[in-house]
Order: structure tokens, then sequence, then C-alpha cells
């Protein structure tokens, strides 16, 4: 290579890794969390060929195939890293980092043959690099896929190149792999087969038949392989019923997509449809449709825009198409912007080269003073879970979904009064099937902590008529989901024949599920069931010999047998086995205030509510006139069973009895405005 070369390839390296370095320890958020965590590939014991069978998301978490993408080069690329060092967020980005800079260095090769413009390459090559928008395909983990389109995509058509000026077919047999692994890693990449040949057409002014005949049937085969052998579906189109309505929702997702081209600083992460059909972004789709217009009318006189004008169209068509698809939740994401984006930074190089170099400088400077930063600041949404719902929530304050997911932040912060206002707020939108699901399972995980058992088994019959629902991403997942939770209600209760067959469905139904397993085993446990737990402890073994090695219950039953009483009890109420841990609370001679309320609590759980409220007011009733009492039952409302009401109740006697308690005036008044007022009721 030149010194030139090497220089500019160095500064981009080191550039590009500085800016990104910071954000390699961010938290996992939303479907990276799901991915890493609940993945069959790091917890069923599956070999490398079985994870290049699996369908991409869906399957590997357990929803059979219900999901629409096999991309198993991007789930061997997962695979492989869980099983060299694990799954850790540091060496998953830094991954991700690595396959975006070496899409850069192959890029930059391919495009030094594209234009005879002062510095063209290294401007293109370093206005994509820094644009905002990479953020999400690198910092985001499952948007490698996109990345590894990047890389392939850069290859192929960097071979693709190599053939035309060296006139040696070798080079095709290599851009007709990359594409194929391209297509391995991406559905998308199949928009490339067009762009082949007219890069062709451009180049060498003709085609070769055997190439492109070649991409063809690799393309086939692919979708051969996915459709009839794996059986994994295609995404479904699903138009509106007004033709109108189709038109005004694609040009304004592509008005949408245009102005996030355009102006990336500060942007949405992802939108949903009826957002990008509004009137601001219909009239960008339009002034954006009439300067793609212009810019293809000019292709006669300046035909060096013709590819990456034809780059341009042809992905953001393809990504407008998604709109019309039964994708969950959104259909809408800048990190779809990739390869458009490269286009664009293509042409505008292109133009740039034919301006004064002191005036083309001065605005690739502006432009990368304007990037660097907002990278920085952008990429800060992805710190943690709190960050990235925040500015969702900033983005799509009325959005179901971001709604729904910013509920379930606040539920596995320990903030349960605030996950509930959320969730209770969803109630008031149109929402559709797949985002009602996940409310009522989130909504049964509150209730269940409150110990409101009726209306977790009202929230599970609520869905029931969604698990037939055609369109419905989680449908595979739901009566798992249903079983677990009803089951946690049964064996509260003391059921636990109706609990066992609940877990036992699940092992039945998701029979690769180590989870369904360990739910069944833990509840043998718990429930001192030793003989059906050692039995099924082999079955697991055999199932699971790499997960379950460790498991032993004839040895939990030795520790168990010689735990005091005290973490006996604790042991009982870890597994719900509620009877069992009052039967050892009323073995103590004589019971404390906090043991007293301590009971109260294991009837309310046990599902006994009777019993607990009398219990309490036993409590009260011993010593009527003590502040410190009502405080300490207030609380246990709270933060126990968190139900405001009952707190409110004792903290509002309380008062009545001292009102110099600046501190619970402060609590009793934001329990008012910011739960009990803002909630509606939810079954009448």
């Amino acid at each position: 290579m030149k010194k030139r070369n090497v220089i500019f390839i160095a500064l981009l390296v080191v550039t590009v890794t500085g800016i990104y370095w910071r954000t390699l320890d961010y938290d996992l958020i939303w479907d990276d969390e799901a991915l890493f965590q609940h993945n069959l590939l790091f917890t069923g014991d599956v070999s490398f060929s079985s994870a290049l069978k699996m369908g991409y998301f869906s399957e590997q978490l357990g929803m059979e195939s219900q999901g629409p993408y096999y991309r198993p080069l991007l789930t061997a690329s997962f695979f492989l890293e869980y099983k060299l060092w694990g799954i850790h967020p540091v060496t998953l980005r830094l991954t991700n980092l690595m396959i975006f800079i070496f899409s850069l260095i192959f890029l930059f090769f391919f495009l030094k043959g594209q234009s005879g413009t002062d510095f063209f390459p290294e401007i293109t090559t370093l206005l994509f690099a820094l644009t905002p928008l990479n953020i999400d395909n690198i910092v985001w983990i499952v948007g490698r896929g996109d990345l590894l389109l990047l890389l392939w995509g850069a290859l192929s058509f960097l071979f693709l190149d190599l053939s035309v000026r060296k006139q040696n077919v070798l080079f095709l047999f290599g851009s007709s792999l990359f594409y194929f692994l391209g297509l391995c890693s991406k559905e998308t990449c199949l928009l490339l087969l067009p762009l082949f040949v007219l890069y062709e057409i451009l180049k060498r002014k003709k085609v070769s038949v055997l190439y492109h005949s070649v991409n063809l049937l690799i393309t086939l085969f692919f979708f051969f392989l996915k459709n009839s052998i794996l059986g994994i579906k295609n995404i479904r189109f699903i138009f509106y019923p007004n033709i109108l309505q189709d038109i005004r929702a694609a040009v304004g997702t592509l008005g949408y997509y245009s102005r996030t081209l355009v102006f990336p600083i500060s942007y949405d992460m992802f939108v949903p449809v009826k957002k990008v059909a509004s009137l601001v972004y219909v009239l960008v789709g339009v002034a954006a449709l009439l300067l793609i217009l212009f810019l293809v009318i000019r292709i006669k006189r300046d035909k060096a825009i013709a590819w990456p004008l034809a780059l341009l169209v042809v992905f953001l068509g393809g990504h407008v198409a998604l709109i019309f698809t039964n994708v969950f939740p959104f259909q809408v994401y800048s990190r779809y912007m990739m390869l458009p984006s490269l286009a664009f930074f293509w042409i505008l190089a292109e133009y740039l080269g034919r301006v004064k170099e002191k005036t083309r400088l001065s605005i690739v400077l502006i432009l990368l003073v304007l990037f660097i930063p907002s990278i920085v600041l952008n990429a800060g949404a992805y710190k943690s879970k709190a960050a990235f719902w925040q500015r969702a929530y900033g983005s799509l304050p009325n959005d179901e979904h971001v709604l729904f997911q910013r509920a379930k932040f606040f539920y596995e912060s320990k903030d349960i009064l605030s996950s509930e206002v959320a969730l209770n707020r969803i109630l008031t939108l149109n929402v559709n099937p797949s985002t009602a699901v996940l409310i009522s399972l989130l909504y049964a995980d509150i209730k269940i902590l409150q110990a409101h058992y009726p209306d977790v088994l009202r929230w599970m019959k609520s869905i029931e008529g969604f698990e037939e629902e055609r369109d419905l991403f989680i449908a595979p997942q739901i009566r798992f989901d249903a079983n677990s939770k009803t089951a946690i209600v049964k064996m509260s209760e003391g059921d636990i024949n109706s609990a066992e067959k609940l877990l036992t469905d699940n092992i039945q139904r998701y029979s690769r599920n180590s989870d369904a397993f360990m739910g069944l085993y833990n509840f043998y446990v718990g429930f001192e069931q030793w003989d059906k737990a050692a039995r099924l402890e082999t079955t697991m073994k055999t199932i699971f010999p790499r997960h379950f090695a460790s498991l032993n219950t004839r040895r939990a039953r030795e520790q168990f047998a010689a735990l005091p009483l005290d973490k006996k009890i604790s042991f009982f109420v870890l597994s719900r086995n509620f009877g069992r841990a009052i039967e050892e609370v009323k073995k103590i001679p004589s019971l404390d205030l906090d043991h007293q309320i301590f009971l109260a609590k294991l009837y309310y759980l046990q599902g006994h509510e009777d019993e607990g409220r009398a219990a309490i007011a036993a409590i009260l009733a011993s010593d009527p006139g003590n502040v410190e009492t009502l405080n300490k039952v207030g609380n246990f409302y709270l933060t126990e069973l968190f139900r405001a009401k009952e707190a409110l109740a004792c903290y509002e006697k309380s008062l009545a009895l001292n009102p110099a308690q600046p501190a619970l005036l402060n609590l009793t008044s934001r329990l008012k405005t910011d739960y009990l007022d803002r909630l509606i009721e939810v079954w009448k």
C-alpha cells in the first residue's frame, strides 16, 4: 500500500476506536438483553450444527419457528463468542467494532477506483465512518447483522471491481462467495442483486451471465433452505384497506429516513408507522422524491452518481416496504440506514470534489465537528436501560410499546407503583394484540407481588383469545408464560397438584427450554417432594448434560435438613410454600412486632387476605394510639405488598395522631397525586 493509504487507515482506525471505546461496557438493552440472557444457544447445550439450523431470535428464545428470520452466520458469530470467551457486553461490542473497522478498510479500497476527484475515497469513508447513524449498529449488539451485511457487501463489490479492472473471472467467484455470506448474515443482502448487474453495465459495458446466474442460484438456494427445509417463513406483507393510506405511509417513511440521513445529529432510533404518516414527514418525503427524480435526470450528464444513487434508491425502497409487514413492535428503525447513508455520502463527496479544495475541506471539517460530539451524546442512550427508554420516551411519549418497556424498567428497578401507573396509562390507548399480551403478563407480575391473585388469573384469562392470532409474533411463548404465572398463584395458595400440572405442561411444550425443567425442579424441592426432584434431575442431566452437571438433589436435601429455623422459613418463602412457612413461624415461642407483621404478610401471600387483614387489625388494636406502629404497618403495605391504598389509610391515621411528620406528609401527598389519582379501574 502507498504511504498515504497506510496513514489514512491508521488515523481512521484510531479515531473510530477512540470514539466508540467508552461504549463497550454499556448495559445490554431491550432485545440484546433477551437474546443473550435467555438464548437456547447458551442454555440448551446445542451443537454448532444445531445453531445453524435455528431461526434467528424467536426460535432461539424457545418460540419455535414463528420468527421470519434465518441468519445462520450472525447466529454462528454469537455462538462462537459464547464458546470462546462467553457472553459479555464488552467483547460483543468489541467484535461489532472490529467488523465495522474491517468493513471501512475494504470499503476504502473499493472507493479508490470509483472516482477521479481528489480525496474522494478518504472523504466518503471518513464521513460514512463518523455519521452518528452507525451508533445503533455498533452499540446495539443485535445490529451486528447490518455490520456483517456491510462487510460482505463491501468485499463482494471490491472483488467485482477487481474482476473488472484486472479482467480476471476468478474474482467473480470471490464476489459470489461474499454475497452468500452476506445473505446468511441478513436477508436484506438480496437487494444487492440488481446492483451487481448495474455495476457491471456501468464499468464493463456488459454482464457476466454466469456470475449473475450463480448469484441468483445462491439466492434461490438460501430461501429454499430457509422455507422448505427449515420451515422458517418469510415476512408477510399486510397492506392498508385504502391505497391512499399505503401511499401516505410509504411517502412519510421515506420522509423520516431522508430527514435522518440529511440530519443524523439528532434522530429517533425507531418510530411507529402512525408517526411517520404525519403531514410533516409526508412533505419531507415528497421533497425527497423530487430530489431523487432530479438526480435521476442528472445521470445522463453525471454518470458518476448513477451507482450510488441506485444503492440509495434500492435500499431506501426495500426498507420503506417493511412498513407493510408484521414486524414487531416497529417497522421503522434508523439503524436500517447504514447502506443508504454510504450512498448519500458517496454522492455528497462526488459533488464536494468539484468545488475548491479549501471550501471542500472546510465543509468536511464542519461535518466532522458536528458528527463526533453527536456520536458521544447519542451513544449515551445505550449506557443503561434507564437512559435508553428515557430517550425513547422523550421521542415517543404516547407509544404503547415504549410505555410498556418503561413500565418494565420500573418493575425491574423495584419501583412497582410507577410500573403500574405506566401500564395503566397504556390502557387508554388503542393497543395492538402483541403489546396487549406483554401488558397482561407484566400486570400479572405486579399483581403477584401485591398478592391480588384473582386479578392475576383475570389477566391470564384476557390473553387466551390471542393464542391463535396468526400475526401475533410471540404466540408460542404465551402459554408458557401464562402457565408459569398461574402456577405461581396455585403454589402460593397451596394447590400443588394444579401447579405441578401447569409446570409439566411447560416441559411438554418446550422440551428444549432448560428454564421449563428448572421451574418444575424448583417446585419439587420447595414443596419437599425430594423423590420427584431426584427423578427429574436424572432427566435434566440426560437432556442438558453440561447445563445441569452441578445439580445434586441428595446434597440439597441434606443441606435443607440441617438449616436452622429462620433459614427454613426463608427457604419456604422463596419457594412460595407459604403454608409451611406459616407453620414454621408459629413455632417461634413469642412473636415480636416484626414477626407479627411478617406472619400477616404470609397470610396475604398465601391468598388468605381476610386472615392477613385480621392479623394487621389485631396488631393495631393492641396499641391503637402508637404512631410508630401505624407507620410500620403502613411501610409494610407500601414496601412489602406495594398496596398504596392500605398504606395511605395507615399513614393518615398516624398523621391524625401526630401531624408533625413532614416526611410522612410529603409521602402521602405523592401517593395520592403520583399514584392513586392517576390510576383508572381495570376490572369493574
